[in-house]
């Protein structure tokens, strides 16, 4: 009978020292590192991260993205004809109130300008650009982060946080790509057909 009692102690010792909770490791809620994921294989235009063919046309490839941001609804990869490059986007959120969705786009704003961001060849450089204020009234906002490189290739990457509004509802997107100058864009055959 003297066994039980130090038995129930015992138990009972045990049982609360498994109720102390320790810090679990949350996984990361920001897109940065999914970013510089995707940014690592911009120039080798996303050849480690494209997954399976979606749709193409003759003006485009879509492809299933391998990197999908935390809490992103779907991610893509497209290739264009003309010009030959290539864009990354994911879709983060899309919902009918404004207010939730203009919070998301300011939180990954934040996240995002002035990060820096590390390329395959162990270049980092940091993110930077003017934040886009959105407004009800108006069916979009976009604020286009660069790069402060002095890498020539590099001063044409963007990542641009876009927030759209197509009936019913808000859209925000994050997006990689390759912008060149309107003025450096001629039309090619492929558009002249």
């Amino acid at each position: 009978m003297k066994l039980l009692p130090v038995v129930v102690i015992i138990f009972t010792t045990l049982s609360a020292s498994a109720q102390i909770k320790l810090p679990a490791l949350k996984p990361s809620s920001s897109v940065k590192p999914d970013v510089e994921k995707v940014a690592k294989d911009y120039y080798q235009n996303f050849s480690d991260i494209k997954g399976d063919t979606i749709m193409q046309t003759t003006a485009t490839i879509e492809f299933q993205s391998k990197v999908i941001p935390a809490g992103a609804l779907e991610s893509t990869i497209t290739k264009y004809a003309e010009p030959n490059s290539y864009s990354w986007q994911a879709t983060m959120i899309q919902t009918e109130d404004f207010k939730e969705a203009a919070s998301k786009y300011k939180q990954y704003y934040r996240q995002l300008n002035g990060a820096t961001l590390s390329f395959y060849d162990k270049t980092s450089y940091k993110l930077t650009g003017n934040y886009d204020i959105p407004d009800e009234d108006r069916s979009f906002a976009s604020s286009i982060l660069e790069l402060d490189a002095k890498n020539r290739a590099l001063q044409l990457f963007k990542v641009e946080i876009a927030l759209n509004y197509s009936f019913p509802q808000w859209t925000v997107k994050i997006m990689i790509y390759e912008k060149i100058a309107d003025e450096n864009m001629r039309p090619s055959a492929f558009y002249l057909k």
